[in-house]
């Protein structure tokens, strides 16, 4: 409808008055009996009044149990991310080849059919990771808060943008590519997610974060922003839920933190293991981390974004799924 607050194709474009902008794609990605999880993430902030661009990019192989990671900056220019929607849409930060470089396109009118390419030097061992993938999304997004808009989280300004953040995730893309790493390619395809995020987002937030992918057709993003994880101590969360048959809801929920815990080279402590409750639902879940080192160490806090496994069950009938574990628990 002409008045929802989250429309395609405009809203999959950039927001030229939005101090914060992402577009950042996750998942699980499998090339024959080979599993690996994934992030490629191009973003604007706004912090302390200086508009900041940047990359993250990750890889981790489950086999191998190895994690490759960056975080890249780049000098601000405003065409970085297209917004004008008569044009093809195109995101775009560094270089083709280099370090951190990513570019996501999409035809005219047709911006849910996405090709990404990125790469990256692993910022501990140097070795080059290479993506070249084809997105496909099928079915509705899932519109966080039940509408894509958070309650009013910002001072009163002259846009929406300035008191609202603005939030949908494309959860049913089909995705198909390939995948280098160090000289290795793999040819890869799964069912991935991507999050566009754009407006408010203060500089003070932290949050832990479950998103999942079931296999009865439900996906959900649960998360919590008050208070960091304690390992058995359950915290007071919230879920949004896309149901089958596309229509988003948002409930309350708890998510509990559960070993084995894994501390970073900075000394941050992440719980490995987490367990949802949904009432309004009648779900269980359980997340686990495919692998204990998923965080990422840049010029900004450490932060833990990696691939998970969920189990549990719905309406009393069991549920599997992929997953994806987020924990931001120092101020970004």
């Amino acid at each position: 409808m002409s008045d929802d607050p989250i429309q395609f194709p405009r809203d999959q474009y950039a927001h030229a008055l939005a101090a914060n902008e992402w577009w950042w794609h996750i998942g699980t990605l499998k090339s024959g009996d080979r599993v690996f999880g994934f992030e490629i993430n191009a973003a604007l902030r706004e912090i302390a009044g200086t508009k900041v661009l940047f990359s993250q990019l990750m890889v981790t192989d489950v086999a191998g149990q190895v994690h490759y990671q960056t975080s890249a900056p780049f000098p601000y220019t405003a065409d970085w991310a297209e917004a004008d929607t008569s044009k093809p849409w195109r995101v775009a930060l560094g270089s083709p080849g280099g370090n951190g470089a990513v570019e996501m396109t999409a035809p005219t009118g047709d911006v849910q059919a996405m090709q990404v390419e990125a790469s990256f030097s692993d910022q501990v061992t140097g070795k080059a990771v290479e993506f070249s993938l084809r997105f496909q999304q099928h079915g509705a997004p899932l519109l966080v808060w039940g509408t894509g808009v958070s309650p009013e989280t910002g001072p009163a300004g002259p846009s929406p943008l300035d008191n609202h953040n603005f939030y949908y995730s494309f959860t049913r893309l089909q995705a198909s590519g390939k995948l280098v790493i160090d000289g290795e390619s793999f040819g890869v395809s799964g069912q991935t997610w991507m999050d566009h995020e754009y407006g408010v987002f203060p500089e003070s937030t932290t949050w832990v974060l479950q998103d999942a992918q079931l296999d009865n057709e439900t996906h959900l993003s649960c998360f919590a922003t008050k208070g960091s994880p304690v390992e058995n101590t359950p915290m007071a969360a919230q879920v949004t839920v896309l149901s089958a048959d596309g229509n988003s809801t948002f409930h309350d929920c708890v998510m509990t933190p559960r070993g084995p815990v894994w501390t970073g080279p900075e000394g941050v402590a992440y719980c490995t293991v987490f367990e949802v409750e949904i009432a309004d639902i009648d779900a269980r879940l359980r997340f686990n981390a495919l692998m204990p080192d998923q965080e990422f160490r840049s010029q900004f806090a450490p932060v833990y974004e990696g691939v998970a496994g969920v189990e549990g069950t719905m309406a009393g009938k069991p549920v599997t799924g992929t997953g994806w574990i987020e924990q931001a628990l120092k101020p970004l």
